[in-house]
């Protein structure tokens, strides 16, 4: 009898009890897994106060520069004690000195001039006063002579006179009124020969002073305190008129005109203007000195020396108001004042003429602004700004926000963000609004 089709039997039943064992006791626990979450940094929003800086690079100069140009001819006979190029001399100071003898002989003859022409008006006085005199004694002999023809036609008319006599009287009366009459002829063109003298003595007036003023321009001063930047003249050298001796640059202030990218101009203006919140506020451009100064705006110059930086405080004077054609930046031009004045507490040695040297605009700080890192801002699909923040139960949320200038690397924030929100700084990966989150508290700048 074959019982191997009888072998498959003890399995199968052992197969149905241990089902039946398995599914026949309690039903086994759920085990329900704990939510994933993730480790982001996080910042406290906070109001604070902003400023804006803005830096130009430029190199200095000098404000006031002056080349000393002969005005006359002649052999330079001295010249300043050490004259060289960095000498400085003082306001006043004599240049140089130009042979004085052919200006001195020419302010002599027209001195000379001068007398001659005052002598000639005193004759001229002279003249008048004794005219006046004659006419005055011509006027009483005059009135002689008229008694006299009186007395011959009266002594005619009674028949003891001649007519002799009375023609004779008559000749003598119109000989006397012809001499008093040369004379009072004499005296009117007195008046038009005084002009004649006074314009001569005028042009040898002008004469003088100019001989004068041209022996004064041998001596030559420096019109103010400077450095020597050229020397182009030598003692005994015979000098043109035209001729350039020296050039002097003024020691009392120097200016930079500092290069500044527009994009980097652009939000020292807003937040200057007190109003980084109102970009439509119109600003008179020709008048953006006054505006800079009066909205508090400062300038500092600072200088690299060896290991540390030198600053010093300047003034914003103008604006050059063109943009470079090669770099397209703006120019903004300060002045420093007394640049050869050292300063051990600044650390700020003599700022001298040629020195490359960046210069900082600081606005006024405003109170109360929301200012981001730039990295934490993210953009929608339609170009739209938004960043993530951690709700109240430490969960993922978006927050649209509205965007002011930029400064350095912070934005500002008009909208969107308040006091105590808790702005994701790390870049949550996959972005899932909701999801779980374990903030780490970090500072601003990055610490914890």
């Amino acid at each position: 009898m074959n019982l191997r089709p009888l072998l498959v039997i003890p399995p199968i039943v052992l197969g149905v009890v241990g089902f039946l064992w398995m599914t026949g006791g309690e039903t086994p626990p759920v085990v329900t897994r704990p939510e994933a979450t993730l480790a982001v940094r996080v910042t406290e929003v906070t109001p604070q106060a902003v400023s804006a800086t803005a830096t130009g690079f430029g190199r200095v100069q000098a404000v006031r520069e002056w080349a000393a140009v002969s005005e006359v001819e002649g052999r330079i006979v001295s010249l300043a004690e050490g004259l060289a190029e960095g000498t400085i001399l003082d306001a006043g100071q004599v240049i140089a000195e130009v042979d004085q003898t052919d200006y001195e002989l020419a302010a002599q003859r027209a001195r000379a001039n001068v007398a001659a022409a005052e002598a000639a008006l005193a004759e001229l006085d002279q003249q008048r006063a004794n005219t006046e005199r004659s006419i005055e004694i011509e006027t009483r002999i005059l009135a002689v002579a008229q008694s006299e023809v009186d007395r011959a036609t009266r002594l005619l008319e009674s028949g003891t006179g001649t007519q002799a006599t009375l023609d004779t009287a008559q000749t003598g009366l119109l000989a006397q009124e012809t001499a008093l009459a040369s004379l009072q002829n004499t005296l009117a063109l007195f008046d038009a020969q005084r002009a004649s003298a006074e314009a001569t003595l005028a042009v040898r007036q002008a004469e003088l002073a100019e001989a004068e003023r041209d022996l004064e321009k041998t001596t030559i001063r420096a019109p103010f305190r400077g450095r020597v930047a050229s020397v182009g003249v030598e003692v005994d050298q015979f000098i043109r008129t035209g001729d350039q001796l020296i050039t002097l640059q003024g020691t009392e202030a120097v200016e930079i005109v500092a290069e500044i990218q527009p994009n980097a101009f652009g939000p020292l203006i807003q937040t200057a203007l007190g109003g980084v919140f109102d970009p439509g506020t119109d600003v008179d451009a020709s008048r953006v000195i006054e505006f800079l100064n009066a909205a508090g705006v400062t300038a500092t110059v600072r200088m690299d020396v060896a290991v540390f930086e030198a600053s010093y405080p300047a003034e914003i004077v103008r604006f050059r108001g063109t943009i470079d054609d090669q770099t397209g930046a703006i120019g903004l031009v300060v002045r420093v004042a007394d640049p050869l004045m050292a300063n051990r507490e600044r650390n700020a040695p003599p700022l001298n003429v040629g020195a490359f040297v960046s210069v900082e605009f600081e606005a006024a700080a405003v109170e109360g602004v929301i200012a981001i890192p730039r990295a934490a801002v993210r953009q929608d699909d339609d170009g739209a700004a938004f960043v993530y923040i951690a709700d109240a139960e430490d969960r993922l949320a978006l927050r649209p926000i509205a965007t002011g200038p930029i400064l350095d690397d912070r934005v500002i924030v008009t909208e969107g963000l308040a006091d105590g929100d808790r702005l994701v700084l790390s870049d949550p990966q996959p972005p899932v609004p909701g999801m779980a989150l374990t903030p780490v508290t970090v500072t601003a700048d990055g610490g914890r």
